[in-house]
């Protein structure tokens, strides 16, 4: 009979045993899922300083990205574009009191003239290093996520580095340009869409304190920033209406991204969506950025199926239509 009991103990125990080590992997494959989120709560991470084309030196794309294939652009900004909604959309007034949103810049481009919105349309609007946005600009962005309005200046700030958010012209178009391409086998991913003038100038002032502390005057270090950087302004992506686009779940801007499929759907289709390939391999002389695979830019379709039918960069567009 003792036998017996014991026998009946043991067999308890050891059921004991094995449901709560089925609680615990349960508990454990919940943390998994909770923690790794979905492709669309990830945002870059913009305190990278690799450079994403491998030379080994600081780069950035033509309005500040910071990405590369290094230990140290692995991890994502922590708040995510999901956290932030709820308090982005529910406060659509501008949380600055200055009477500029270029009061706060501490480095301003020197050289650049006002762009001109009136004279072709916000989406034809030239922005670059001889350009810069004009001081009364008024945005209008939605949300990348919920397509919710959302104030660009309530952006403007630490607190919401991470939010993505669009011009609403490209809104629709790039949600239906990012459908088809899911429906084609071939899913992208939008790394990066509007840029705030803050974070904008955060990264030139980093990039200029580098050089001062590597013993070069503020001048120089200036200069030598703008080789890689542009001033706060003068990034399309301080419009929204330039767009960083990698395939589906890659963070990281590499010239390597035009040997992908995803590269090779954009070049044949994203006219039809109203987009272009803003820095083309063969326009860096004209554009003075680097060539850039996954920088697009909406400028609407009539538009964009014109500037590749005449082979044409924006900025010798934009010629063309005011020599016309």
């Amino acid at each position: 009979m003792a036998n017996k009991r014991r026998k009946k103990k043991k067999n308890n125990s050891s059921a004991l045993l094995i449901s709560v080590g089925v609680i615990v992997a349960v508990l454990a494959a919940i943390g998994v899922l909770i923690s790794s989120g979905s492709d669309s709560d990830k945002t870059p991470n913009y305190e990278a300083v690799e450079n994403a084309s491998g030379s080994g030196q600081e780069y950035d794309d033509s309005s500040g990205d910071l990405y590369a294939e290094s230990e140290s652009t692995t991890e994502p900004e922590s708040t995510t574009e999901a956290e932030s909604t709820t308090a982005s959309t529910s406060t659509n007034t501008s949380t600055s009191t200055s009477t500029s949103f270029y009061d706060a810049v501490k480095y301003r481009s020197p050289d650049a003239e006002t762009a001109d919105i009136f004279k072709h349309g916000r989406t034809l609007m030239l922005l670059n290093r001889q350009y810069e946005l004009p001081e009364d600009f008024e945005w209008d962005l939605v949300l990348w996520s919920t397509g919710e309005a959302v104030d660009a200046m309530y952006l403007n700030c630490e607190e919401h580095n991470s939010v993505k958010a669009v011009d609403r012209a490209a809104y629709e178009p790039l949600k239906a340009m990012f459908a088809a391409a899911e429906a084609d086998g071939v899913p992208l991913q939008l790394v990066s869409a509007y840029r705030s003038i803050y974070l904008q100038d955060k990264l030139f002032t980093r990039s200029v304190n580098e050089y001062i502390s590597q013993g070069y005057s503020e001048a120089v270090a200036i200069e030598k920033a703008n080789y890689s950087r542009t001033f706060s302004g003068t990034s399309e992506h301080n419009t929204g209406l330039g767009f960083d686009i990698l395939e589906k779940g890659n963070y990281y801007l590499s010239e390597s991204f035009e040997n992908t499929a995803q590269f090779k759907w954009l070049i044949e289709n994203a006219e039809d969506y109203g987009f272009i390939l803003r820095y083309a391999k063969d326009k860096t002389d004209i554009t003075g950025i680097m060539y850039e695979p996954w920088h697009f830019r909406y400028v609407g379709v009539e538009h964009a199926k014109k500037i590749n039918e005449l082979g044409m960069c924006f900025e010798e567009y934009i010629e063309y239509l005011e020599s016309n």
